[in-house]
């Protein structure tokens, strides 16, 4: 064997150590040996984010409470279905709160921004650390009830459904934007590290 191929075969044995390395705090935290927030906050950028006064607080009082209204029918309909509730993140909710007000000011619908980012990158970028995230989106133009008509086109859409319904998510943040007759709703679900 040669030197270059010895030197290679080394590296390749070193990988599966850094991965155990890596993996880790996960499954301590797991096992129950040191409370998560205490291994992650070890860890560059993946301890407990900074508490901040959210950007972009509801429009409205009134937009406040559709916000609200959103996350009790569908919390109400995971309790139909044996589900904890979702509590809900306003740091999460001021991401979906930005969202909904870009998708009805730049006249798109679409989990994927026009500059290309996903739901995921939306939540890291506000600093925001998970182990899984959904989207629900919804819009509307004259819709007398956008709230019902929101949740009902969820619940009759079977992607939108399963994030609803997916038991591992525990925290939920809804923001609404109202442009006159149009009508924006995004709900981000996540699975919290923490």
């Amino acid at each position: 064997m040669n030197k270059e191929n010895l030197t290679k075969n080394k590296r390749q044995q070193k990988r599966p150590w850094k991965l155990w390395i890596a993996w880790t705090p996960i499954a301590l935290t797991l096992v129950g040996c040191e409370p998560a927030r205490d291994i992650f906050s070890r860890i560059p950028g993946l301890g407990p984010p900074a508490t901040e006064q959210p950007k972009t607080p509801a429009k409205s009082p009134a937009v406040a409470e559709m916000e609200a209204e959103i996350r009790q029918r569908i919390n109400d309909i995971r309790q139909q279905n044996n589900l904890n509730p979702l509590e809900h993140n306003e740091r999460l909710a001021q991401v979906a709160r930005d969202y909904s007000r870009q998708m009805a000011r730049e006249d798109f619908f679409s989990h994927t921004s026009p500059s290309g980012s996903t739901p995921a990158q939306r939540v890291s970028a506000a600093g925001i650390t998970y182990l899984m995230v959904g989207e629900n989106l919804f819009r509307s133009t004259n819709v007398p009830n956008p709230i019902s008509s929101s949740v009902k086109g969820w619940m009759d859409s079977p992607g939108h459904r399963e994030n609803i319904l997916r038991s591992a998510f525990n925290q939920t943040g809804v923001g609404i934007w109202q442009d006159g007759n149009r009508f924006y709703a995004t709900q981000l679900f996540m699975r919290s590290l923490f």
